[in-house]
Formats: structure tokens, sequence, C-alpha cells
């Protein structure tokens, strides 16, 4: 074949490319690639194609090829880049981007790319690092505007405003400039603001799920709950599958009182989309948070008939039957779900508190010894093998939910700058007040007749919190101090000089209020520091409000909560975060504590 020949259908591959036709331009391309195997153009074309088929291992293959055969152009490092992100190799990614910057230093492209990579890999300093610098070499609309993006993520809410205030100076009259600076006003706590650019927008053109969505939430939130319910009606209309619309309507209908009748309008869209997946599952989702357990149910036994070999599906009926008081039901689908899954660590990790329930605790037990020998220090496993052997009244039980031991409480005394322990909690409580009004959207919260801020409260740059971070040090530091350095001990194991904090949140309880039983995944040390606390003079319940141990989110018969702490001010409660641990129904007019986890640095 002649070169203008080739060059002929590598251009025509490139327009059907360009035309979002990849198969037809794989189609032309292929037959000649033989040929041009030491070609960058037809290599990197080729990689273009399979990335856009979503055949990330060729496209990877091509990509690599048009970089070896012409080193010097950014773009290609880019495109290889944005590959190895999808595969999940960001740390290989992130160094192609580099390459590709420093040969086109004004590409817009590569350092928003960079940005994106590290907010996936949950690297949000450095993606505000990154941003900050495309800030200062390009102070343009899209610079500002995902600088925001990534304080938001981080929690900085009003140096989000700050960047979506520079990006709108920028871009007045652009809407997604205009959305943008909307959202912010939204987490600043500023929804009266908010609410009227929401509505401006949508007056003018509701054109996308996402402004849809922004103005329903802000009605709900200033109280106009009729009206954000007519808003999600309007907007599903508009956008039938969008489960995030479905989703919220139905939370709203729930929040009401509707019950089941909830997710009426979900399942007339399922009954028109009978094969989305992703639309029953919301259902059930919602289904499950209000506790209709066998409306539930029902909608997964009839997509099964269709697909009963779905893993996504057995899962959430297994669930479900388990909630149902039917454990050896659900262990028997969750079963099928390891047999389809390959042994897979993820499923078999589901079965572990059904077996328990289902009686079946010694082999809950070898499983999760099994699971553990991979993965030692997640705190669920150890949850689940110490509930294993409660349950067979084994004693090794009693070395890992040693309260006298592992459960502390400290004193904390007033921070420098504060004349007395009671001024640094009446200071605290108005900071975190003012965090659950910011950030504690109604729609968003499981806690009953309370709120729960998210744990990225650690980027609040206050003094306040600061105060209170570096308060909690010498108690910290004595807690670990009295551990003991022993690889069978799972606490003690992972004792370290230095520690970080891994997550810092705060929850606020009116009364009736309570906190489900729970551990923390993937923390180390959990601590839970109470800030205000008012409860009724004479409590029906005299434990009301207590922070209690030992009782699994899943109720077992034989693991009762064994040990419970009444809350006063100014103290912090230390413990290993694969204790199981709650509130007790509040009463009174408020619980408001603050909790972290901490792990080694």
């Amino acid at each position: 074949m002649r070169a203008a020949d080739a060059s002929a259908l590598v251009n025509a591959s490139r327009e059907l490319l360009g035309l979002n036709d990849a198969v037809g331009a794989e189609r032309v391309l292929s037959p000649i690639m033989p040929r041009l195997r030491s070609d960058h153009e037809a290599l990197h074309l080729m990689g273009l194609i399979k990335r856009t088929l979503g055949h990330l291992n060729e496209a990877e293959r091509y990509l690599r090829s048009a970089v070896a055969y012409s080193l010097n152009d950014g773009g290609y490092y880019n495109d290889l880049a944005v590959v190895l992100q999808a595969l999940g190799q960001r740390e290989e990614a992130m160094r192609l981007y580099r390459a590709a910057l420093a040969l086109v230093p004004q590409a817009t492209s590569v350092r928003v790319n960079m940005v994106r990579c590290l907010m996936d890999g949950d690297d949000l300093a450095g993606a505000e690092r990154e941003a900050r610098a495309f800030v200062t070499a390009q102070p343009n609309v899209e610079s500002w505007t995902l600088l925001g993006q990534v304080q938001r993520a981080l929690e900085k809410h009003e140096e989000a405003l700050a960047s979506a205030t520079a990006a709108l100076k920028l871009g007045p009259r652009m809407r997604g400039i205009q959305h943008n600076y909307a959202i912010a006003l939204d987490r600043v706590g500023r929804r009266s603001e908010a609410l009227d650019l929401y509505r401006k927008l949508a007056a003018e053109d509701l054109d996308t799920s996402e402004l849809a969505l922004n103005l329903a939430r802000a009605l709900y939130a200033e109280g106009l709950k009729k009206d954000a319910e007519t808003a999600l009606e309007a907007a599903i209309a508009k956008w039938p599958g969008s489960v995030v619309l479905h989703s919220t309507l139905a939370r709203v209908r729930v929040l009401r009182g509707e019950g089941e009748k909830a997710t009426a309008l979900i399942e007339a869209d399922m009954a028109r989309r009978p094969n989305d997946l992703a639309l029953r599952l919301a259902c059930v989702d919602v289904l499950h948070r209000a506790q209709q357990f066998p409306k539930a149910l029902g909608i997964l036994d009839a997509a099964l008939r269709a697909a009963p070999d779905n893993q996504a599906l057995l899962t959430a009926s297994g669930v479900i039957l388990d909630e149902l008081e039917r454990p050896m039901d659900g262990l028997k689908v969750l079963r099928r779900v390891v047999e389809l899954s390959g042994d897979t660590p993820a499923a078999q990790r589901n079965m572990l508190s059904t077996l328990i329930r289902a009686g079946q605790a010694s082999e809950a037990l070898t499983l999760v010894r099994q699971l553990r020998a991979a993965d030692p220090d997640e705190q669920y496993l150890i949850a689940c093998e110490a509930l294993a052997l409660r349950v067979l009244g084994d004693p090794a039980y009693g070395a890992l939910f040693d309260y006298d031991r592992y459960v502390r409480g400290y004193e904390i005394p007033a921070p420098r700058n504060f004349f007395t322990a009671e001024n640094f909690n009446t200071s605290l409580a108005e900071l975190l007040r003012r965090q659950h009004r910011l950030t504690a959207h109604p729609l968003d919260q499981t806690l009953h007749n309370g709120s729960q801020t998210p744990r990225t409260l650690l980027a609040l740059e206050d003094p306040i919190m600061a105060a209170f971070k570096g308060s909690m040090d010498v108690a910290v530091r004595d807690y670990i101090s009295r551990l003991r350095a022993d690889e069978s001990d799972p606490v003690g194991r992972r004792k370290r000089d230095r520690y970080r904090f891994n997550g810092l949140w705060s929850t606020r309880l009116t009364n009736e209020g309570f906190v489900p039983n729970q551990i923390h995944d993937r923390g180390w040390i959990s601590a839970v520091y109470w800030v205000a606390y008012q409860s009724a003079e004479k409590p029906r319940e005299p434990h009301a409000g207590w922070l209690k141990f030992g009782e699994p989110n899943r109720r077992v018969a034989a693991a009762p909560a064994e040990r419970a702490l009444e809350p006063k001010v100014g103290t912090l409660v230390l413990f290993p975060s694969y204790m199981w641990h709650g509130v007790i129904p509040f009463e009174g007019s408020e619980y408001l504590s603050a909790s972290f986890e901490i792990v080694p640095a």
C-alpha cells in the first residue's frame, strides 16, 4: 500500500473518531496497522480509539508505543496517563502528567487531569497544591473553578466561595460558573442567596439534572418541602433515568411519612425500564433505609427472576433477608454470591454477620481468621472475630473486648488561651453547632433526631478547632503509651511513637435521638469527646444518652451491650476502633460531641 493511501485511511479513521464513531474508526484503521507499527501518529490514534471503546489494556499498549516513537510529544504522555489513571495506576499516571506538563507548560487539559488524578486517589491536599499552581500559571475561569471544587471536597467552604467568586468575575454570564457560585453560597450557609440564584437559573433554562437537584435540596433546606417535592417530580419527568433524582424524591417522601409508598415514582419508572438495575437498587436502598424490608425484598425477588445470578441483587437480597430475621435464608443467598464471585474477600466478608446470626459462629470464626491473614488491621474483621468468640463462649473474647484495659476516660484541661475548660467547651460548642447548620443537610442524614457532620472537619481552619486537636494530644499519647507492643494484640501491634488524625466529625442529637451501633473500619483508636449535654431532669431511661459498648449493629441474642458510660462535658473517651459502640436514645434538648479516629503515622 502506498504511503498516500495509508495516510488517507488514517485521516478517515480520525474523522470517524471525531464524529464519535469509534467502531467505524477501528474498522478503517485496523487492517493497515501491521504496516504502521512504527508510525507514532497511527499508534496514538489507535490508542485513542481503544480508550473510547473501553479496551484500556490495548489502549495502554498502543499509547506506550506512540510515546516510544515520539518522546517529545506532551499530548501522547497525557493520553497515556489518562488510561493509566483509569486502570488505577495513579502514581505512574502522575509522573506522565508531569512529563507532559514539562513539554507543554500551557496545556490546560494536563493541569486539570493532574488535579483530577490526585482527587481520584483521595490526595486532596496534593490536588489543592496543583490547583493553586494552575491558578498561578493560568488565572482563568477554569483554574479558579477547579480550585474551588477541590476546596469544597476539603470542606474549606469559605475558601471555595472565594474561588467561585473569582471565577464569576471572569465569566459573569456563564451559566456553569453561576451555578458553581450558587453551590458555594449554599455550602457556607447562605442558602437563601443560593436558592435565589438556583431559581433564576432554572427559570432561564432547567438544563441539567444537577441544577434541578440543587434547587430541590435548597428548597427543602429552607423549609419549602412541598415545593422541593414538586421540583423533583418535574425534574424526573425530564430526566427519568436519573437515579439520584429518584432517590432524593423518595427520601423526601420517606421523611414526610409516606412509608412504602415513598418509592411509587421509582417503581413506575422501573416498570417502563425493567432492565435498569441501578434504579432497582436505588429503590431497594431507600426502602431499606426506611425499614420497609418486605417491600424491598419483593422488588429484589422480581429482579432476580430476570437476573438470577446478578451478584449486586443477590447481596442486597441476603442483607434484607437477614434484616427480616431470616438469617438462614439470607446466608443461603450470600453463599451463592461467594460461589459466583470466585471466593472474593468482599463476598466472604459480607457473609460474616449473617453466619453468626444464623448460628454458624464456628464457620464465621474460621473464615474471618482467613480474611485477617491478608488484612490483619481491618477493624470490622476484628469485631467479627470477637463476636464469633463471644457467641461460642470462648474466653479469648475477653482479651479483645477488655473494657478495663482498652476503654479509658480523660478529663481535658483548658487549652492555652482559654481561661477555663468551661469557656473552651462553650466556644467549641458554638463552632460545632455552626458546622451542623452548614454541612448537615436533612436529606443526607441517617441518624434519628440528630445530625452528623462529615469527617473532613480536620480541614476546618479555625483556632478553636486547632486548640481542640492540640488539647487531645496528652491523653492520646498516654493511651498509646499504655498499650502492649505485642503482635498478638490487635491494638498494641500497631503501637508507634507518632500518630495522625484519620477523621474528625461531630454528632448532635435532640430528644429521642440515638446513634446506631457501629465500628470504624479503617481506624485504630477511636474517641468521643462530650462538648455539650442538656439531658432531661428525670429521664424515663436512667441510661438515656449514654455511650454503650459491645452490642453489634445487627441483633445477636447472645451479645447485648456490656458497658455504658455517662456523658460528661469535657471528658474524652478512647477505645479500639473495632469495639461496637452506639448512643442509647437520648432524652433532653441537646447532646453534642466531637469524635475522631487516629492511626499510626
